[in-house]
């Protein structure tokens, strides 16, 4: 969770499998640089393109996030800039928060769609959806009973305070 320009940004990835491809692919033109530039002692053009692709393919792997608009919709952001999903919050019937991610149940997403998410971010954007006037779904853990929780441990040190 950042906020940046007045606005919470709430971070997620995709799926385990396509973050770790994508991430490769993203370095790999660093590391070729870095090849190539311990071969060669002076420094050609190639260098700066690969140098560049790499700072690109990085930029673009972090511009995937979720930002609560002050109208009652949540736009999707993800690394395809010309790609930005728009969702009115009053249409989610149903989000399901395992440990790693979260699914959001709407008219767009009807069989849900995955959103993996660490830990802290995932549980702000789950109260700042939970407490938007507009929502009218509900929020289902699906997974507590597996492993210890983190919301059972902060609802639990609300409940002792």
């Amino acid at each position: 969770m950042i906020k940046v320009f007045g606005k919470l940004r709430y971070h997620w990835q995709p799926e385990l499998s396509w973050s770790i491809i994508y991430w490769s692919l993203a370095l790999t033109p660093f590391f070729l640089y870095l090849i190539l530039l311990y071969e060669r002692a002076k420094i050609d053009l190639p260098y700066f393109v690969l140098l560049g692709a790499c700072v690109i393919l990085i930029f673009l792997g972090l511009q995937r996030y979720f930002i609560i608009e002050p109208d009652g919709k949540l736009k999707i952001i993800s690394a395809n800039p010309w790609k930005t999903c728009t969702i009115p919050i009053s249409s989610i019937e149903k989000i399901e928060v395992t440990y790693s991610s979260i699914t959001i149940f709407s008219e767009k997403y009807p069989q849900g769609r995955d959103f993996h998410m660490r830990k802290w971010p995932k549980k702000y954007f789950v109260n700042a959806i939970a407490l938007e006037s507009t929502f009218r779904g509900e929020v289902e853990l699906t997974d507590h009973l597996i492993k210890l929780d983190y919301f059972e441990t902060y609802y639990s040190d609300k409940v002792r305070n």
